[in-house]
């Protein structure tokens, strides 16, 4: 056998065999090796935040594989029992339910057991840690002096406008945090 004709048989199966459930296991799967190892070398985030990081996302993901297989499975499932004796509609309804049946681990399922699995994980990883107190003030010190509202009307003050924003507010806010 040469190349070509490998290689066209290797499509061949893939295509015949091309189910979303085994796409999105796959992508899950190297989701699930990845994304934790890229988490835990991004060295701009403090050591205890990457391990969490990549503690949720393995978890995400192995919560991910078997959720799309349920549901991609039992909603294949259903459509088969809805056209029972056309074999043509069936293969059909088998094959929108399932790829329904993806969509909904990917949107609600996988979501909602992945928070209620990470609620219980973070009750169990928290450690006993002292509150922490606020910063004691010295009364004595005045650390405003001199600073009085002309009017009700006026909020300028000897500093200027103590309650126009300015542009420093909204914009050099550094990278997005999640």
């Amino acid at each position: 056998m040469n190349l070509t004709s490998t290689l066209k048989n290797v499509l061949e199966s893939v295509g015949k065999n091309n189910k979303p459930t085994y796409t999105v296991m796959a992508v899950a799967a190297a989701n699930g090796i990845f994304k934790p190892i890229s988490s835990l070398t991004d060295k701009k985030e403090k050591p205890e935040a990457r391990k969490y990081a990549a503690l949720r996302e393995f978890a995400t993901e192995v919560v991910a594989v078997p959720t799309y297989w349920a549901c991609g499975v039992g909603a294949a499932a259903m459509g088969a029992k809805l056209f029972k004796n056309n074999p043509e509609k069936k293969a059909m309804a088998r094959a929108n339910m399932m790829f329904l049946g993806v969509c909904t681990a990917a949107l609600l399922v996988i979501p909602a057991v992945c928070s209620g699995a990470l609620y219980v994980l973070e009750k169990f990883m928290k450690q006993d840690k002292k509150p922490i107190e606020p910063a004691r003030v010295n009364p004595q010190e005045n650390f405003v002096k001199n600073v009085e509202i002309k009017n009700s009307a006026d909020t300028t003050t000897k500093f200027g406008s103590i309650y126009a924003p300015s542009i420093s507010t909204f914009v050099n806010r550094g990278g997005l945090k999640i």
